[in-house]
C-alpha cells in the first residue's frame, strides 16, 4: 500500500478508537456513580484510605517527605518486580503517606488488583478517575485497569 493509503487508514482507525473510548468513558461515568452507592461504609472507608491516604508524615520538611517517599517507591517496584505483591501494596501505601502522588496512588490501587481485590480496585479506580489529579497517561492506565476489574 502507499503511505497516502496508510496514513487514510492508520487516521481512520484513530477515529475509530478515539470514538470507543468517548463511548467506553461515558459508560464509566455513568455506571461510576451506582457501583459507589452500593458500596457498604467499611468499603468506602477503605477507598477513601487509598486514594486519599491520611498524611503520616513525620519528618520536617517536603524535602524530607519526597526523599522518603521515592525510597519506598523503588522499594516497592523492585516487591512488584519479585513478585511480593503484598510487600509492593504495602510500600505503595506508606510512599502515599507520606507524599500522595497520584501515580504512587495509582500503583497501590494496581497492587490491590493484582492480589484480587477487585471490588475495591474498581471503586478506587472509578474515584481517581473521576477526580482532576492524573496526568492523560495515567488516567488512560487507570481506565483501562478499572476495566480488568470489572
Amino acid at each position: 500500500a502507499n503511505p497516502q493509503t496508510m496514513a487514510s487508514l492508520s487516521f481512520s482507525s484513530l477515529v475509530s478508537s478515539a470514538t470507543n473510548l468517548s463511548r467506553s468513558v461515558s459508560a464509566l461515568a455513568a455506571s461510576t456513580d451506582a457501583h459507589l452507592r452500593q458500596l457498604d461504609d467499611e468499603q468506602t472507608d477503605a477507598v477513601d484510605r487509598i486514594v486519599q491516604p491520611p498524611q503520616r508524615a513525620t519528618f520536617n520538611s517536603a524535602a524530607q517527605r519526597a526523599e522518603m517517599h521515592n525510597r519506598l517507591t523503588k522499594q516497592a517496584l523492585a516487591a512488584n518486580a519479585a513478585g511480593d505483591i503484598a510487600e509492593a501494596a504495602s510500600l505503595f501505601a506508606q510512599a502515599s503517606g507520606l507524599d500522595p502522588r497520584p501515580t504512587t496512588i495509582l500503583s497501590h490501587v494496581n497492587m490491590r488488583l493484582k492480589l484480587g481485590e477487585y471490588e475495591l480496585a474498581a471503586a478506587c479506580y472509578e474515584r481517581l478517575l473521576a477526580g482532576e489529579t492524573l496526568s492523560e497517561t495515567a488516567w488512560y492506565i487507570a481506565a483501562a485497569r478499572h476495566a480488568e476489574a470489572l
